[in-house]
């Protein structure tokens, strides 16, 4: 995690669409810093890798793979980082999957879009908020 007070964030959508969305509305919510993003799986892991940021909002479904893909290729090197899943393909079968995984949060882009930059704000470290991924929210 990073020292700094900025909560650091790294988007990963396909769709270049949604994550000017995001950022727009991390521009009018909490400060963060975006420090990356990524439209691919393959992408993802190398950056989220190199980079160790505080929260990854993640897709489930990406052109050269999952979210889960991604989750799985970061997570033993990115242990503290919060994964935000956020996806138009909500099910109980796939949160749970995503949960397993690592996943502390698992959103409905359709219906909890909004709700993202308030669980970081909440869960900041500024706030002196600490998440733990067996924690996650079902």
């Amino acid at each position: 995690m990073q020292s700094e007070s900025i909560p650091t964030v790294f988007l990963v959508d396909d769709s270049a669409a949604v994550r000017e969305r995001l950022k727009e509305l991390f521009d009018l919510g909490p400060r963060v810093r975006i420090i990356g993003e990524a439209d691919t799986a393959g992408r993802a892991i190398v950056a989220i890798k190199a980079s160790q940021p505080d929260f990854v909002v993640l897709d489930h479904k990406l052109p050269d793979g999952t979210g889960l893909d991604v989750l799985r290729g970061v997570r033993n090197e990115s242990r503290r980082s919060c994964f935000i899943v956020l996806t138009n393909r909500a099910s109980a079968e796939l949160q749970d999957a995503f949960v397993d995984a690592g996943a502390r949060f698992f959103l409905d882009k359709s219906q909890e879009f909004g709700r993202l930059a308030g669980l970081i704000a909440e869960l900041s470290p500024a706030n002196g908020k600490r998440f733990n991924a067996h924690d996650a929210e079902r």
